[in-house]
């Protein structure tokens, strides 16, 4: 089940289109949540499917304001990136990362989406450690 959200400084928010993950162009969609066996967790905006693709933290981001997934890792789990008009609200920050891109943050902790995730499909990326769903 897909619930959207909209809070003025979300509609800013950013995603990614299919085919280039890595290259994430900036575009305003709601944020939204959706229910997997682990429970109901946040996801883009991506209105394009009709469950949104998930976002993820990474456990080794534990140093506020900053991205620790840089080079390969960011090629392997591309940075939801904020629009250049996006503003932060509440909960939802934006941080800069050493590329110059700015990336969207949820409760101090920087989001991600997983490369080998496909659309409608269970999350893949949860396999790996050190990722989490976003929640």
């Amino acid at each position: 089940m897909r619930k959207s959200f909209a809070i003025p400084a979300l509609l800013a928010l950013a995603l990614s289109g299919g085919a280039a993950l890595a290259q994430a162009p900036a575009a305003k969609a709601p944020v939204a949540t959706t229910s997997y066996p682990a429970g109901v967790k946040v996801v883009d905006g991506h209105l394009a499917s009709s469950v949104g693709r998930p976002l993820y933290t990474y456990d080794d981001d534990t140093m506020r304001g900053m991205s620790h997934c840089v080079g390969a890792c960011a090629r392997q789990w591309p940075p939801f990136i904020a629009a250049a008009d996006a503003t932060p609200q509440g909960d939802w920050t934006i941080i800069s990362r050493e590329d110059g891109k700015r990336q969207w943050v949820y409760r101090n902790k920087p989001l991600y989406y997983y490369l080998n995730d496909k659309p409608g499909a269970e999350p893949a990326g949860t396999a790996v450690s050190a990722w989490k769903l976003a929640k």
